[in-house]
């Protein structure tokens, strides 16, 4: 394990054992982790507060960091409010949590990242899994299962962590159209950021984000480069599930100087959308490259690209030349939605220049 352990921040170049690489993994899509803005904002914050406020939000554990971070994060998506919770993990349990009373049957992708699926399990509802990304399997499944008094709920990802395909959450929709008080949950922890106008997410990108059907969460801890999980909507809707969730009156929140640093960087992700200018330029490069190469590559808009190159054994093969190459491709044998062999999953980020692209591609058709 203390190979795999960095010596100083994540970006396109990281050192591992004092020695540097290219890095093209994790989730920070734009950039913003690593940024001076972030450290200084976290610096000020933990001198005037310590660590956290010791105690829940309901019992004086308020902060100024932590509503200016909520404070960020409704301008970033419009919206008149937003709930910044500890975790991003904890998005899924709040959402249903808040709409228990709506939860007859859920049908979740059968992908669906590990905390929604634990989310679903923890609700104490049927739960119903159809076939990856099919909308028509979904109807079938609704069709077969859904009994004459029940409403439906799918939950699903936005945009899935390995694959970086998008959800067909129109399509979705279409489904539960005829059903009484349906719902669609979204986790667009890998959307938010990158897809949609101003990087509001996969909601907005596919202009549903004005139906009422529709409730999403996400993460501050991908693209947007701070901490924590993300629930936007109306002022009514997020106290009801301040209300409704035991997040709220029960966690110790976010540390304050988290928070200031999530705050901080929340701004820069509004502020400077000639991020995802670029994140979108190196995803275009990295895509019509590895298709120069001869590798079937999904047309998309989203930043992660996954290889399947024959079998595990291969894969990781690949995966240590690459490393011997001075690049850092992450193998992954085991992950939702991967397949019994896993998958080398490609990242670029905004902060990659062309040239660390290049570099890559250039690498990876020596070896292949």
């Amino acid at each position: 394990m203390d190979a795999q352990r960095f010596d100083g921040p994540t970006g396109p170049e990281v050192r591992i054992d004092d020695r540097p690489f290219l890095y093209f993994g994790g989730t920070g899509y734009l950039g913003i982790q690593a940024r001076p803005e972030l450290a200084e904002a976290a610096d000020r914050a933990f001198r005037r507060y310590g660590i956290h406020p010791a105690t829940s939000r309901s019992g004086f554990g308020e902060t100024l960091p932590l509503l200016e971070a909520e404070a960020a994060a409704r301008t970033f998506f419009g919206t008149e409010a937003c709930w910044l919770l500890p975790t991003g993990w904890a998005v899924g349990s709040a959402l249903m949590d808040a709409n228990r009373s709506r939860h007859d049957r859920l049908y979740l992708d059968r992908d669906a990242h590990y905390a929604l699926r634990e989310a679903a399990r923890a609700s104490g509802r049927p739960i119903v899994d159809f076939d990856h990304l099919d909308p028509d399997a979904l109807r079938s499944r609704i069709d077969a299962t859904l009994l004459g008094n029940e409403r439906p709920i799918v939950l699903t990802d936005g945009v899935f962590p390995v694959s970086g395909r998008i959800a067909p959450l129109e399509r979705y929709l279409e489904v539960i159209a005829g059903y009484d008080d349906p719902l669609l949950l979204v986790d667009d922890a890998h959307g938010v950021g990158v897809l949609g106008p101003g990087g509001r997410g996969t909601v907005a990108h596919l202009g549903l984000h004005r139906d009422e059907r529709v409730r999403f969460g996400s993460t501050a801890s991908k693209a947007l480069g701070g901490y924590g999980g993300l629930l936007p909507g109306t002022a009514m809707r997020v106290e009801e599930m301040r209300e409704r969730c035991r997040w709220h009156e029960g966690s110790t929140p976010l540390p304050t100087p988290i928070a200031a640093a999530t705050a901080a960087a929340i701004d820069i992700a509004r502020s400077e959308p000639e991020l995802r200018d670029a994140l979108s330029a190196r995803t275009d490069q990295l895509r019509d490259g590895l298709r120069r190469l001869g590798l079937t590559v999904d047309d998309l808009p989203t930043p992660i690209v996954p290889l399947v190159l024959g079998d595990a054994a291969a894969m990781r093969r690949l995966a240590g030349r690459l490393r011997q190459s001075g690049l850092l491709v992450p193998y992954l044998p085991r992950y939702a939605g991967l397949g019994p062999d896993g998958a080398l999953r490609i990242a670029v980020t905004a902060a990659h220049a062309r040239d660390h692209v290049a570099q890559l591609l250039d690498t990876l058709a020596r070896l292949l």
